[in-house]
């Protein structure tokens, strides 16, 4: 969240030490002392401990429930950490810019999705940056109780067994295994049909082992990206392999295959995209006008507000601040940076041939290579890959 906004409070040392003191009568019925690892790392509860305690508290009975059907079998407090840890962790990616997860993340976004259904999980997802917001400036237990309460309204008690239980069958899992794991959860194939019916392939569920990632878009939707046989392996295996040499000389280094062939390098700090059939040795030595367009776009980008919202942007975002969507608010405004970014770099560059489709800047007649201008997320080197798996170009981002 914004730090100027949404900034952690820092409490005064009687305010830590009575909020210490009622998580530790919190912990008493739940196998006592530091039942959640909250102190692990300090004798006082940091901000991101102050979440994870509003998100157990919001859990509530379910993760009472838990406690006393597994605790016997189990360490009562390994249990209850590693729970709410780990549903902690999974949906504080969704606060990540350009929010998406892979690997295990990935298939538990499925798994959500299939039992509970997509628009319940866009509401875990907003409900939990609320939960973040309230919880950074909490100060008392109470205030992290209400705040735990209000996620508690949004994620009901069915949502909360069904998190607890996929969370649980993940847990430690690698790829291979979390197939089986989530076959083997009730009414497996009810939520199988139910993913169908959302407009989703049914077959994604079955192939949960190939599932790569898990993306969100302002809009609401969520892409899923599911692999062949042997694909997930082979990208990882490509992210650690030399690409070879580009005609400078100096090595590039692939970190990306796409299906199609299509690939994206690294030398020297460029990135760039290559079509099937072009090699690294098509990389220029020298790319003066790239190089421009990189350290414009780095400084132009931290002058962004949202003072520089368009109208038409500034309703939009307040209207979905209005409705609770706070995270759906925040993806709405690193989208419209984008956008500013873009047109702040036409203003300095006004010779540029820019685009309002396909690549945003078209190179000189003499060149092979062109310009894209985006955001540097692994989300969005991956997206403009696949969108323009034909097209040689050189990725500016900021």
């Amino acid at each position: 969240m914004p730090e100027e906004q949404w900034g952690p409070v820092r409490l005064e040392p009687q305010a830590e030490a009575e909020l210490r003191a009622r998580y530790e009568r919190f912990c008493i019925v739940r196998g006592g002392g530091d039942c959640l690892g909250l102190l692990e790392d300090g004798p006082y509860l940091r901000a991101d401990d102050r979440s994870t305690l509003a998100l157990a508290l919001a859990f509530g009975s379910v993760l009472d429930e838990t406690h006393a059907a597994l605790g016997r079998e189990l360490n009562p407090k390994a249990l209850l950490a590693s729970i709410v840890w780990m549903a902690g962790i999974y949906m504080g990616l969704w606060l990540l810019p350009e929010p998406v997860t892979k690997g295990v993340a990935a298939v538990l976004t499925v798994a959500l999705v299939a039992w509970l259904g997509i628009d319940t999980v866009w509401g875990l997802m907003d409900g939990w940056a609320e939960l973040v917001m309230k919880a950074r400036v909490a100060t008392t237990f109470d205030e992290l109780r209400e705040a735990g309460v209000g996620f508690a309204k949004v994620l009901g008690t069915d949502a909360a067994r069904a998190m607890v239980m996929a969370v649980t069958a993940l847990s430690g899992r690698t790829m291979a295994e979390v197939g089986p794991a989530l076959r083997s959860l009730p009414s497996f194939r009810l939520a199988q049909l139910q993913l169908g019916g959302q407009g989703g392939p049914a077959w994604v569920f079955v192939r949960l082992e190939q599932v790569q990632t898990v993306a969100a878009s302002a809009e609401g939707a969520l892409a899923v990206t599911v692999g062949p046989e042997g694909a997930l392996a082979g990208a990882m295996m490509s992210r650690n392999s030399a690409g070879g040499a580009s005609s400078s000389g100096s090595s590039a280094n692939e970190v990306y295959r796409h299906r199609g062939g299509n690939r994206q390098v690294e030398r020297n700090g460029e990135r760039w995209h290559l079509p099937r059939g072009v090699s690294v040795n098509d990389i220029p030595a020298a790319d003066p006008l790239g190089d421009q367009l990189q350290a414009a776009a780095k400084q132009v980008s931290t002058k962004w507000g949202r003072h520089m919202f368009t109208r038409d942007e500034r309703a939009a975002y307040d209207r979905l601040l209005r409705r609770g969507l706070a995270h759906r608010a925040n993806l709405l405004e690193r989208q419209a940076r984008g956008r500013w970014v873009e047109r702040e770099l036409q203003k300095l560059f006004p010779s540029l041939d820019c685009r309002g489709r396909g690549v945003d800047v078209v190179g000189s007649a003499s060149q092979k290579y062109h310009y894209e201008i985006l955001s540097g997320t692994d989300w969005n080197f991956e997206l403009h890959g696949r969108r323009m798996a034909s097209t040689f170009f050189r990725m500016i981002f900021f």
